[in-house]
């Protein structure tokens, strides 16, 4: 799942991470947010910090898939380093990848951040930037955050999987990201 801040990763995927457990499935929901706070306390987010904390994330998403799990694995994903991050931890891996995207308008990306009430390096400026220029790739399944529930659109996303939809294509979705400027 990747998109913008503040587009509603995090609650559709812990939404979509209980559906797929109802579903008989296994429910593994990786956020990197979560995970780089846990390992990366004290950070000022630098970039090397933050693509470790995406290399960690990857390599523990390897390691449920190769155990027969599925991950939902829940991160911006606007920078081609940060996806071919997940490529190289999936090499040789036979797994699908599908991507899920969220879309936001910039408005409702800054209103959403104003309710927040976490620690974050983002500004409403930097929000509304992100917004406006998040790298969406045409073959993603692109969902409006704002047109339903975490849970309505987590039974959407179920709902796809059950169609057997074609992973993407990998080395596309990596160069489709942006670089860091």
């Amino acid at each position: 799942m990747s998109g913008p801040p503040c587009s509603g990763k995090s609650t559709v995927g812990a939404a979509l991470a209980d559906a797929l457990t109802t579903a008989g499935h296994g429910r593994i929901h990786l956020e990197v947010d979560a995970l780089f706070e846990l390992l990366f306390p004290q950070s000022d987010r630098n970039r090397d910090d933050r693509l470790r904390a995406y290399a960690g994330a990857h390599l523990l998403a390897r390691m449920f898939v190769d155990g027969g799990e599925t991950v939902v694995l829940e991160c911006t994903y606007a920078r081609r380093d940060q996806r071919a991050s997940l490529l190289e931890a999936l090499a040789g891996s036979a797994a699908p990848l599908w991507v899920v995207e969220f879309f936001v308008t910039p408005d409702e990306a800054v209103s959403r951040f104003r309710e927040r009430r976490q620690a974050t390096d983002l500004d409403e400026a930097l929000v509304r930037e992100r917004a406006e220029a998040f790298p969406y790739f045409d073959d993603a399944r692109r969902m409006q955050s704002s047109s339903g529930t975490p849970e309505e659109h987590a039974q959407s996303i179920v709902r796809w999987l059950r169609q057997d939809p074609l992973p993407v294509d990998q080395e596309a979705w990596a160069q489709a990201g942006r670089g860091w400027n």
